[in-house]
């Protein structure tokens, strides 16, 4: 049985719907699946999660779904009362949004709006700073996995990659990425291939995820699927998140 591990951004923790990780389970066969997406998730927190899980178990597979290079990831060790700026958050403020890793409390501020981190965006880090993290964090888990003799991973993004204008950028191994040449990510993907599946939520239609798994990953990875069990899948999904008649998902 091969073991897989699947780690991202809300865009794989299947808290809505289905996601990649939860229908990845469906469609190959003799696999165990790990699924360490949280939502929220900033490169930081993933880049430490990937570490952690394989430290702690051997994989023959691991797939990295990667976020927007803004996103701050905070770890929750009291230092100035961070938890009173957590509370007053309206959406960040959730279970999902505050996790661990061993005995580490992470906040994943994501798209926060309040004050606190709004001033660390505006006061302390640039954009390009940000970017040149995201850049690090990534190269550091490349080389990481390959130390580890884990040859078979795979990279890919939630959105486009923001920074890919960055000369540094040069230093990925692309060979290990599921990204075309305008460097987009599952959400452009979704827009592009599958425009009546659009939906009010920030993740895309699991019909997408669907699609994105056999077409883009399982493709990169050379495994083969059941395409009986490909068009099963498809049409419970598309029984259970069915559209209305504006094509917007009911």
């Amino acid at each position: 049985m091969k073991k897989i591990l699947c780690i991202g951004d809300g865009f794989g923790k299947g808290h809505i719907w289905p996601m990649w990780p939860q229908l990845l389970s469906e469609l190959v066969n003799d696999v165990e699946i790990d699924n360490y997406s949280e939502v929220g998730a900033g490169n930081e927190f993933i880049s430490n999660c990937v570490i952690d899980a394989c430290e702690k178990k051997k994989y023959d597979i691991v797939l990295v779904q990667w976020a927007m290079s803004r996103r701050l990831d905070i770890i929750n060790n009291q230092q100035n009362n961070i938890s009173k700026y957590i509370i007053k958050d309206k959406i960040y403020n959730k279970k999902y949004s505050n996790v661990k890793i061993n005995d580490r409390a992470w906040w994943l501020s994501s798209n926060s709006q309040t004050e606190y981190i709004q001033n660390y965006h505006k006061n302390y880090i640039s954009v390009e700073q940000q970017k040149l993290r995201s850049i690090n964090q990534i190269k550091l888990i490349e080389l990481y996995l390959k130390q580890q003799k884990i040859s078979n991973f795979l990279f890919f993004s939630s959105y486009k990659l923001d920074f890919i204008d960055m000369p540094e950028s040069n230093i990925l191994d692309w060979s290990t990425w599921c990204v075309d040449e305008h460097s987009n990510g599952m959400e452009e993907y979704g827009k592009s291939f599958f425009p009546q599946y659009a939906t009010k939520e920030v993740q895309p239609h699991p019909i997408i995820h669907l699609n994105y798994i056999k077409e883009i990953i399982l493709s990169k990875l050379k495994i083969v699927i059941d395409n009986k069990k490909f068009q099963s899948l498809l049409s419970s999904l598309e029984k259970t998140h069915p559209l209305n008649r504006t094509g917007i998902l009911s």
